[in-house]
């Protein structure tokens, strides 16, 4: 595809029977990708190519991996791609991203399984695809394709163990725990977090396993359990992020906890805490918009089978401003079984019951 590219870059072609399909595919108008600069015999003008085609190259480019051998260079970008992807999945959620993402880490994932990187730089490489693995699986979790975050995430994990980075590695089996409790399977979770009960983990990993572990006890209705694990997190956190502490914890803050402490209230049915909770954390998070729609739309959720009407009004009329802001599908999927409990349930106030009728309605799409 590459030489192609460059033979219609030369004027050797011209690819006038697919104008349109590749500028749909790249988003651009097709005179700004292909200039219509023709002679007469089907070749460029003597000016050379317009600027515009150059355009097709890059992108598609971006997508291959033709070209130099990854290098130190090339790693280096890869790391800053995955924490680039991080934060516009924070303002935007993961679904528009998330297929760059995977673009961002098979690209990589193919460089190693071909052998196109230089000699010196093959853990490094490992260690930057594996994290992009994670962001990948990440993103596809958020999207709420979980087979496709399962299956990620398990190539991105063993890429993190040939490179021999343990930490990304406990990242990625928390991962696979935090998804395990979304499916409600917490047996699986309980014993992904236990099964590193005799190894020395950084503070904030063992954390996080506390997390994962409190999450899982919940489901399985040992709530003292659950709240001792969500304590002993507690303390871990108050005391910030140590030099033991690898960089990626930095999102585990208070507000995390709070959720987590709520999404648990909500799931032994404990609703009027679980909102309280929920609460706090989306206060919390006022300036980080995907964890926010995701925390305004669990809290909405426990206020609705609480059955309190009142306090759901703001709640809902936020919620409906975050539409077409933020695309997170795990939490619209959420929302819109709430919207149809509200629907269904008739008790709701007439502000409430209005603005879910809109909501079932824009949820539907065209």
């Amino acid at each position: 595809m590459t030489s192609q590219i460059r033979a219609w870059e030369r004027g050797d072609h011209f690819p006038r029977d697919y104008v349109a399909t590749l500028a749909a595919v790249f988003g651009l108008d097709p005179d700004d990708l292909f200039p219509p600069e023709e002679t007469a015999a089907g070749q460029l003008a003597d000016t050379g190519p317009p600027a515009g085609r150059g355009v097709a190259l890059d992108l598609v480019s971006a997508v291959t991996t033709d070209g130099p051998e990854a290098d130190a260079a090339y790693v280096q970008g890869l790391r800053e791609t995955s924490q680039a992807l991080v934060r516009l999945d924070t303002l935007h959620g993961g679904d528009d991203v998330l297929p760059l993402a995977l673009r961002v880490f098979r690209a990589g994932s193919h460089r190693l399984g071909t052998g196109a990187y230089r000699p010196g730089v093959q853990r490094d490489l490992e260690a930057a695809v594996g994290e992009a693995g994670e962001v990948a699986a990440w993103m596809a979790y958020d999207a709420d394709q979980q087979p496709v975050s399962r299956q990620i995430i398990q190539e991105a994990m063993m890429l993190s163990r040939l490179a021999g980075d343990r930490h990304m590695e406990l990242f990625q089996l928390s991962h696979l725990a935090m998804q395990s409790v979304y499916l409600h399977r917490p047996a699986e979770a309980l014993r992904i977090a236990l099964s590193l009960t005799d190894e020395a983990l950084p503070p904030r990993i063992s954390a996080l396993f506390d997390i994962r572990r409190g999450r899982a006890l919940a489901q399985l209705g040992d709530t003292a359990g659950a709240d001792d694990a969500f304590a002993r997190a507690s303390v871990i956190l108050a005391d910030g992020i140590g030099p033991s502490d690898p960089y990626w914890t930095w999102w585990m803050t208070d507000a995390e906890l709070m959720w987590h402490r709520g999404a648990a209230a909500a799931d032994r049915g404990d609703w009027v805490r679980a909102a309280t909770l929920l609460h706090a954390s989306a206060e919390a998070r006022a300036t980080a918009r995907r964890a926010r729609y995701n925390d305004l739309t669990h809290l909405l959720n426990a206020l609705v089978r609480a059955r309190a009407w009142a306090d759901a009004e703001p709640v809902i009329g936020e919620v409906a401003a975050h539409l077409g802001e933020v695309e997170s599908t795990r939490t619209t999927n959420l929302l819109r079984r709430v919207v149809e409990r509200i629907v269904r349930d008739g008790g709701a106030s007439s502000t409430v019951a209005d603005t879910a009728a809109s909501l079932r309605g824009a949820l539907a799409g065209p």
